[in-house]
């Protein structure tokens, strides 16, 4: 069985490819349930976020193509998505085994982001794994290497400065703000959506100078909860229903969107016509979401400014090179961590041979013990129960050695593993080979 990555990302798809690949939560179960049935995946889980999709999969050899072969066939992100996505290939990334390991590591830690040490990413990490446990899909190889990556980006982030002056999507979001405005004061922000990155990123606003702020989203209790965290925070804000959306669009001079919709919230023609009732005054469009909810098309109008993910690259390379210092820090633990991981995995193939050996040397133990006590019939039960416990000291003093050497000869690669198997004539399909510790006794 071999680990398997299948990606994209910022690095090597535009927001327009990234937005066809994405997988909301509510999407994520089909999907995994299609890898899984039509991948012939034994083990599959799905990290998709704003700048990256990555299916990590377990299984035989050709489990790898299998995946490619579905992506380019399923589309579970939204109705634009519907035709055909032509040439993926050059997209993708492909990695296997260890190297799988070290992206997942690189991911967890930060160095991935479009953000450097951005944090956001170590807790779409975990819901990933969380979310592939809750529908059955994560086994002990995934679920073991999730929970590495886990521990990999706490490191990262505790023992160098890697997320020091680290940006969110949120404060880029700010930050462009206010290197088209300068102050933020006296001017008119709209929300779209209640969300996560909606929230921390209206927040920084108000943090940031903003005052006037109104909030949309589909579920206007959601709104509301947010624009009383705001209003508590100074703000003036107030929240509106989704159907009043084109009125307020004429009021706002900066629209923030990051909605989960599969689809764009905020078409041309709606811009197009608020346009014309503002009377041209510069409309700035901030689109944060994948897929996008500003209809791209916006763009084309006059004095309308339209700035999605990907363009808020520039924003965040201002305080970029202090944090690129810590790579080589990262990138150590990282390396560390992947030693760690292949003597794991390494030490799978150690287990089944374990579990028979301590399953031959239980059987042995209790033919024997049956045989002793047979004959020792005549003794009381105290005395027949001594017996039973030198038969289990025995057994387990000489267990103890051969488990230890199977355990570390798996973690190197030795070929002892084979030549214990061989020695014993064991059985590798043994039903305790799940449960065996590195120094179980029988």
């Amino acid at each position: 069985m071999h680990l398997f990555l299948l990606g994209l990302s910022h690095k090597t798809a535009p927001v327009e490819v990234r937005e066809r690949l994405s997988i909301s939560s509510s999407q994520l179960p089909r999907a995994l349930r299609a890898l899984r049935e039509s991948g012939g995946a034994s083990e599959v889980a799905v990290l998709s976020t704003c700048n990256r999709t990555e299916i990590y999969a377990v299984g035989p050899a050709e489990v790898g193509k299998k995946l490619e072969s579905l992506v380019g066939k399923f589309h579970f992100a939204s109705p634009r998505a519907a035709g055909a996505v032509r040439n993926l290939s050059s997209c993708f990334y492909r990695n296997t085994d260890a190297a799988t390991a070290r992206h997942l590591f690189r991911v967890a830690s930060g160095v991935e982001s479009l953000i450097l040490g951005e944090s956001e990413i170590l807790g779409q990490v975990k819901t990933a794994r969380e979310i592939a446990q809750e529908q059955g899909a994560l086994g002990g190889t995934l679920d073991e290497l999730f929970r590495r990556a886990i521990s990999c980006g706490k490191r990262a982030r505790t023992e160098t400065e890697i997320g020091r002056g680290a940006q969110s999507v949120g404060t880029a979001a700010v930050e462009l703000s206010r290197q088209i405005f300068g102050s933020l004061k006296g001017h008119t922000v709209l929300i779209l959506g209640a969300g996560k990155i909606s929230s921390l990123t209206a927040r920084a606003l108000v943090a940031s100078g903003a005052h006037e702020v109104i909030v949309a989203n589909r579920t206007h209790e959601r709104a509301q909860e947010l624009v009383q965290t705001l209003r508590e925070a100074g703000a003036d804000a107030e929240a509106t229903r989704w159907e009043e959306l084109p009125k307020r669009l004429i009021e706002a001079d900066i629209v923030i969107a990051s909605t989960h919709a599969p689809h764009t919230v905020l078409n041309a023609s709606q811009v197009e016509t608020a346009m014309r009732a503002r009377r041209h005054r510069p409309l700035f469009l901030i689109d944060l979401a994948v897929p996008r909810d500003i209809d791209p098309a916006s763009h084309n109008l006059d004095d309308v400014f339209l700035y999605d993910i990907d363009d808020l690259k520039n924003v965040v390379e201002g305080n970029r090179s202090q944090r690129e210092a810590q790579v080589v820090a990262v990138q150590s633990i990282i390396e560390l961590e992947v030693v760690s991981w292949q003597k794991w995995q390494r030490g799978l193939d150690a287990r089944p041979v374990m579990a028979a050996l301590s399953q031959r040397a239980e059987q042995i133990k209790q033919s024997e013990l049956e045989i002793a006590l047979a004959k020792l019939s005549h003794l009381p039960p105290a005395e027949q129960e001594v017996v039973r416990r030198l038969a289990q000291s025995i057994s387990g003093k000489i267990m103890h050695a051969p488990l230890r050497h199977l355990r570390e000869a798996g973690e190197s690669g030795s070929s002892d593993v084979e030549a214990i198997r061989r020695a014993f004539a064991l059985n590798e399909n043994s039903e305790n080979a799940k449960n065996v510790t590195s120094e179980e006794s029988p």
